[in-house]
């Protein structure tokens, strides 16, 4: 798939923006592309919210102890919030026909296994980076890093 500039400078950024620490650049390039082929701003916006909120659910679970109180919230949260996700990301892939990143999305991301999961949760971290940007960008407030506890 080839990427405009725009996709290309918009993930440079975040890449700068958020120390080296995307763990899945390439892939959320692909996605950027693909919603604005679709000229879909509120399915990006979506995948971002989405991803974002995954994050930080599954940063506030890994406090947890089963058992603790919320803990069931919790979980019922982070299967709420992969769900759409993932839809997010299934959307989204329907505006190609490449036949190599839709495989590679549905191993890495889609599929239910453990794996696909902890694919998942490294991508909504690179979302939770973005949707930090926006903030910032719509507030003018730094908020604490992605991987910040």
């Amino acid at each position: 798939m080839e990427l405009s500039e725009d996709t290309l400078a918009v993930v440079a950024y975040l890449q700068e923006y958020s120390g080296n620490n995307l763990r899945k650049p390439d892939d959320l390039a692909v996605v950027l592309e693909l919603c604005a082929q679709r000229q879909d701003a509120h399915l990006a916006q979506q995948i971002i919210t989405s991803g974002a909120a995954l994050w930080r659910v599954y940063r506030a679970l890994r406090r947890l102890r089963r058992g603790d109180e919320g803990y069931r919230q919790l979980e019922e949260e982070f299967t709420l919030q992969a769900n759409e996700f993932r839809v997010g990301l299934a959307t989204a892939l329907d505006a190609t026909d490449q036949e190599p990143i839709l495989e590679r999305f549905q191993a890495v991301y889609l599929e239910l296994s453990t794996g696909a999961i902890r694919n998942v949760l490294d991508f909504a971290h690179d979302f939770s980076y973005l949707k930090q940007l926006q903030n910032e960008q719509r507030w003018g407030s730094s908020s604490p890093t992605p991987t910040e506890s």
